[in-house]
């Protein structure tokens, strides 16, 4: 698990800094909240195996760098020019051996600090655990939810998606026996009207329809959740 956005950074960077903060801070307060030497000592071992893993990924990225750029000169550059040393790969132990679940503890005993008696706004905003507005979701987790009219004939019907912001959508349909949905309309309003050319001309047809959010003409996110709708003449 991942502990709320509402409190906790996205990045690994951003979250050793924030973790850095918060075990400073929790051996100031931990006793006056109840908390036990223990307590301290599990926070500071989970915390210097994040700033480990952090610093890690760091000097990883720099070697790849590093190897990358020997790479492109030992294997394109001409004869005679200097040779390269080879980039120093960083090797190193983590500080500790901690168990599976550092976030999952740290979720919890962000939980324990909050109804602990003796908590208050500000001792939450020297740990730096108070909710700020919800986020906007990643664009990737982006889903809408859609509404199907029922079909007013001519083949046509309405669909309302949910945009989340974004400016347009588009409305994919797949007909029954096949797996593959075709793209049918674009909208940037709701209620959309769509418009289904039957697969027999004249005949009532039942299909699956979702929704897509688009920006910039490109993908957002994830499909809606397909719904029915019967289209008729």
């Amino acid at each position: 698990m991942i502990p709320s956005r509402r409190w906790f950074p996205g990045t690994l960077q951003e979250r050793a800094a924030w973790y850095q903060n918060f075990n400073t801070q929790f051996a100031t307060v931990a006793l006056s909240l109840g908390f036990l030497p223990a307590d301290v000592t599990s926070v500071t071992a989970d915390f210097e195996l994040l700033e480990f893993l952090a610093n890690t990924a760091t000097e990883k990225a720099a070697f790849n760098e590093a190897l990358r750029q020997y790479r492109l000169i030992i294997t394109e550059g001409d004869i005679g020019d200097p040779a390269p040393g080879y980039p120093t790969s960083p090797v190193a132990d983590p500080p500790s051996v901690r168990p599976t679940g550092l976030f999952e503890r740290l979720d919890d005993l962000v939980k324990r600090i909050r109804v602990a008696p003796a908590y208050t706004a500000e001792t939450g905003a020297l740990l730096g655990i108070i909710p700020s507005t919800p986020a906007a979701p990643l664009l990737d987790e982006m889903k809408p939810v859609i509404k199907a009219s029922e079909s007013f004939g001519l083949f046509k019907f309405n669909l309302d998606v949910t945009r989340m912001g974004m400016s347009a959508f588009r409305v994919e349909i797949q007909r029954k026996g096949s797996d593959k949905w075709d793209a049918v309309a674009f909208a940037t309003n709701n209620p959309a009207e769509v418009t289904v050319t039957p697969t027999t001309p004249g005949a009532p047809e039942r299909i699956l329809v979702r929704a897509v959010l688009m920006k910039n003409n490109e993908q957002v996110g994830q499909p809606s959740d397909p719904t029915f709708v019967t289209v008729n003449p």
